[in-house]
């Protein structure tokens, strides 16, 4: 069973960066030299289309790898750093490639036999995670992590807005600031 967990756990965080990754493709499809790169995807012929797709993918994995090493030699603020930034650049250049390119890549015969099984595959794999019990209680508790941080950032807000008296701040201020500062200090140990 925990090894379900993991690979739901992988498919949920692709599925995530994918989101992140088709939303910031289409923000940068906004810039002209993204439209002419655009034009260019659209107009190649199937098999270059289906290069295309696959190309950043693959152009990325020794990148994502020397990242795996970095952390495994204990710079891991600078392999996770490279590593979600390499996974997220992946995501946004193939999600926007694929949307672009998918109707081409339809067109090859065993590209279009075998996508709608694997994106039922995957959306029925993701509906059983997201019914799950962990999934449900994992969301919970990031509800609750969402509503204190928005609760933690009006409290930040209101404490920086108040009126300071003779120059120093505001003691409701160095209250937030210790509690924030406790906080820290608990979740390092």
């Amino acid at each position: 069973m925990p090894l379900v967990y993991l690979v739901g756990l992988v498919v949920l965080l692709e599925e995530a960066f994918w989101r992140a990754g088709m939303w910031i493709g289409g923000w940068v499809a906004r810039l002209p030299l993204a439209r002419l790169f655009e034009q260019l995807i659209v107009a190649l012929p199937p098999w270059a289309a289906l290069c295309a797709f696959v190309l950043p993918g693959l152009l990325l994995i020794p990148v994502k790898l020397l990242a795996l090493l970095a952390i495994g030699n204990g710079h891991v603020a600078t392999g996770v750093t490279t590593f979600v930034v390499a996974k997220l650049g992946g995501a946004a250049l193939v999600a926007r490639i694929y949307t672009l390119s998918l109707p081409k890549l339809l067109t090859l015969a065993w590209f279009a036999r075998w996508h709608a099984p694997v994106i039922a595959f995957k959306t029925r794999y993701l509906e059983r995670m997201r019914a799950s019990h962990l999934w449900r209680r994992t969301a919970l508790a990031m509800d609750d992590w969402r509503r204190a941080a928005r609760h933690a950032a009006r409290q930040a807000r209101r404490a920086c807005t108040r009126p300071r008296k003779h120059g120093k701040a505001a003691p409701h201020l160095l209250r937030v600031l210790r509690r924030f500062l406790a906080m820290r200090r608990a979740r390092r140990r």
